[in-house]
């Protein structure tokens, strides 16, 4: 892996015809000077932008014609390796204007004969619903174009390259009339959808291949990555990239939010590459000039990416006239200035995670750019136990093996084939505990599970949507849950019989009656009706089953009475975490494990972020004000091993701590935004 570099910024450039005198402000000694100054280690450059302008002296590409600096880009990089900054190179691939107007025939069609261009007469942008951009097939003579601009890049530019960033890359079948030729040639059914999309996803991976081939012949040491290919299918295309960067602007609304980085990154983080994670310094979105975030907002944003284990990569957007903003700088010099700080406590330090959630995805949308996501049980589990400060990863089923972890958690809808069932029935006898959410492992045509020793035995779905849950004691717990009331489930349950040996929880009801055009009561749901004789939760030594999914449930309506069951479910069967956390559950606590070093020992890293959202109107809330949270406590386990010194990082500040058993106690400080406790 290559080195990590913590303070990225990432500075779109997409600059069109219609700004005058192109980079006639650029100043290369001020250029370096202001990302100096705001603590920057790697700046990514452009290229070539997604109106199809190239900023370098080019053969093959088109400069942008107000170009006014004949090699931006070259002095960009001789400017910034001249302070010792990092500039990885920007191409877009498949977004771009120019050379769709030029070769219409490489852009790409959809089924209904339309063309993926901005509508006509409209100044659309994905980022806000619409299209935006000119589509082009990278299997058409377009992939030729860009290769050739790639490489003519690495030959202008030699050592100089430190890498590249290649952007909107993801796969979309071609119904042109040339798409639809080359899909009959491959006896490909133009009808057959799921045969459509696996034929671009193949010609998407071929064209990946070429790329990098081109890029590492010509700039072996360079770094590739391809982005648009971080989603839960990113292990096909990690052999064509050296790392991944998950895009995640969370005040982007409709598209991020402050959720997707936390999950993205316990997927991202289990293929052994560097990954880091990407926010903006944006009010909203990329291009947002003008909009600026606060500390507050930034030191959060940070925190978050650094506790998943992540380097940090912060979007700017360069005025045409080529001068970087000295305010958003000095915001960078105060976030990435503490995160400097930090990097003693971050680098070859790894996450820990005691439960892994098995990865299962659906085909999504990311405003208007196709792709896949996690299914809502996959999701729900990771958002329940980020409040838990429960320790997890995402993992992929098709991983060599589960050992490092005590559970894991099967998604509603997970089908088990042989290989897997092979790895999980190996995990349980080695002492491993399974979580499994309503169908997942269930073989739907015999209605049997396809694992061994699962406590039930299935019987079919409930018979009305929603249904409704009566917790016992055990599944109360000591939570505001009654054992007398009927908690809605407003998604599809299952009805289970429980196995001799096992152990049954709560009691699963119908309602009265579907809500249909023919009956209905009220304003919403029908009322509880009968038992249906099924419990909730059933547990032997090594399986829990949950008979209705409480984790996509969770997802979908952020009801606290399905985290609460879920909870208490987990507590019983999963009796000694990692980290006990005392707080609210927008307190994000995760646990890190550094290594020994020459002079040190080796330690234990806790990192507290706190989200601190203000109610507004909009879509996405933000948290552009901190306030310090106290009275929170941590225990952490230890096993066994001796704490002798418990302090904040970086300040040094020592912290009094208690050990008790096989934890150690710590009642942190009032916390802000980021805190990171070090124990040694």
């Amino acid at each position: 892996m290559s080195e990590r570099r913590y303070r990225q910024v990432h500075l779109d450039f997409h600059t069109s015809a219609d700004c005058k005198d192109v980079g006639a402000s650029f100043d290369p000694e001020a250029f370096a000077r202001t990302a100096k100054m705001g603590r920057v280690d790697s700046m990514t450059v452009f290229a070539k932008c997604h109106h199809g302008f190239s900023y370098y002296p080019t053969e093959v590409g088109t400069a942008h014609p107000n170009l006014v600096v004949g090699d931006l880009m070259g002095q960009q990089i001789e400017a910034l390796h001249g302070a010792g900054i990092r500039a990885p190179i920007y191409v877009s691939v498949m977004w771009d204007d120019l050379a769709g107007e030029k070769n219409p025939g490489w852009i790409v069609a959809r089924k209904d004969g339309g063309l993926m261009i901005r509508p006509p007469l409209s100044n659309e942008s994905p980022l806000t619903g619409g299209w935006g951009w000119s589509t082009l097939d990278v299997s058409s003579g377009y992939g030729d174009y860009l290769i050739a601009q790639t490489e003519e890049i690495c030959a202008r530019y030699g050592d100089a390259v430190d890498g590249f960033f290649f952007d909107i890359c993801f796969p979309l079948p071609n119904y042109s009339p040339w798409g639809q030729a080359r899909m009959r040639e491959a006896g490909v059914y133009l009808d057959d959808e799921p045969a459509v999309l696996r034929f671009a996803e193949e010609k998407l991976r071929d064209f990946l291949g070429r790329m990098s081939g081109a890029v590492r012949a010509k700039v072996p040491d360079a770094t590739i990555f391809y982005n648009g290919t971080v989603n839960p299918r990113m292990a096909e295309t990690l052999p064509h990239q050296t790392h991944f960067e998950i895009e995640s602007l969370p005040t982007s609304s409709g598209l991020w939010g402050y959720l997707h980085y936390p999950v993205v990154a316990r997927q991202a983080r289990t293929y052994g590459v560097n990954f880091l994670g990407m926010t903006g310094r944006f009010h909203k979105a990329w291009a947002d000039f003008g909009g600026l975030k606060t500390r507050d907002q930034l030191d959060y944003e940070c925190g978050t990416i650094v506790a998943a284990g992540g380097e940090v990569s912060v979007g700017d957007q360069l005025h045409p006239g080529g001068t970087l903003d000295p305010a958003v700088y000095r915001l960078l010099e105060h976030s990435f200035g503490r995160v400097e700080k930090l990097e003693p406590f971050l680098r070859g330090a790894k996450p820990t995670a005691e439960v892994a959630i098995l990865s299962g995805h659906e085909p999504s949308l990311l405003g208007s750019i196709p792709m896949n996501a996690h299914v809502a049980d996959v999701d729900g589990a990771a958002q329940l136990f980020l409040e838990a400060a429960i320790q997890f990863d995402i993992t992929d089923p098709t991983a060599d093996s589960f050992d490092a972890y005590k559970a894991l958690v099967l998604p509603d809808g997970l089908t088990v084939d042989d290989d897997l069932r092979e790895k999980l029935e190996g995990f349980i006898s080695a002492g491993g505990k399974i979580v499994l959410s309503g169908t997942a492992a269930l073989d739907t045509e015999s209605g049997e599970f396809a694992l061994d020793g699962v406590p039930v035995a299935y019987e079919g779905p409930a018979p009305t949507v929603p249904s409704y849950l009566r917790p016992d004691d055990a599944l109360a717990g000591h939570t505001e849950l009654a054992p007398d009331y009927d908690y809605v489930f407003y998604n599809r349950a299952h009805v289970v019989r429980r196995l001799e040996g096992a152990t049954a929880r709560g009691d699963l009801r119908r309602a009265l009656f579907d809500r249909t055009w023919e009956h209905f009561t009220s304003h919403a749901q029908a009322p509880v009706g009968e038992s249906l004789n099924s419990p909730l939760v059933v547990e032997n030594e090594s399986i829990l089953y949950l008979a209705a999914p409480l984790f996509g449930a969770y997802r979908d309506h952020d009801y606290w009475a399905y985290r609460e069951m879920a909870l208490n479910a987990l507590r019983g069967f999963l009796p000694q975490p990692l980290l006990k956390l005392s707080g609210p559950g927008w307190v994000e606590a995760t646990l890190h494990e550094q290594a020994a070093e020459e002079g040190r020992s080796g330690r234990k890293i806790l990192h507290l972020v706190a989200y601190h959202p203000r109610r507004t109107t909009q879509p996405i809330q933000h948290v552009d004000q901190s306030w310090e949270t106290s009275g929170l406590g941590v225990e952490v386990f230890t096993g066994g091993e001796s704490i002798e010194r418990v302090y904040l990082a970086p300040e040094g500040e020592k912290l009094g701590f208690a050990v008790e058993g096989e934890y150690v106690r710590i009642e942190p400080p009032p916390v802000g935004a980021h805190a990171v406790i070090v124990l040694e």
